[in-house]
């Protein structure tokens, strides 16, 4: 019996490749609010609001950022976000945050938080879409803050 690798086998990794592509849906804004509705609904009191924060990520292509830290420092959203998360300290503020960068969508929201003066922000609950070690790395920082951390992850 001969083992004849040929172009076949391409066809079937490629075809491979794409099934375990497709398993997964794409993280897209709507998906973000499904899955932090569903962690965040059942504690949120009549007349809140769910927020939902897209963190898209610097650039096109669908490239990761090499360096999340360092781009996150530069992004416009943290002083807009950090205003807006003020607001968790003396009231409600409900948040699902995503987007479809994890580690960086994780570190705008970490140097947003970072940035609010507030000591503590016992009104804000996150739901974070995303990896699991992004999501581990915002929990300090979330705890300092004295504020609720649901962590989601991006696919079921």
């Amino acid at each position: 019996m001969k083992l004849r690798l040929s172009g076949g086998w391409f066809g079937v990794v490629a075809m491979a490749a794409l099934l375990v592509a497709c398993a997964a849906p794409a993280l897209t804004p709507e998906r973000v609010g499904q899955l932090a509705y569903a962690a965040l609904g059942p504690e949120m009191q009549m007349g809140e609001q769910l927020t939902l924060v897209w963190i898209e990520a610097p650039g096109a292509g669908g490239q990761p950022v090499t360096n999340p830290a360092d781009a996150a420092a530069r992004s416009p959203m943290v002083p807009e976000l950090a205003a807006a998360l003020s607001r968790a300290a003396r009231e409600p503020v409900n948040l699902a945050v995503g987007g479809p960068d994890s580690a960086y969508a994780a570190q705008v929201f970490s140097q947003a938080l970072r940035a609010v003066p507030q000591p503590q922000l016992p009104g804000l609950r996150v739901a974070f879409v995303g990896q699991r070690a992004d999501a581990a790395q915002l929990a300090p920082v979330m705890a300092a803050k004295r504020a609720a951390l649901h962590f989601e992850p991006t696919s079921d």
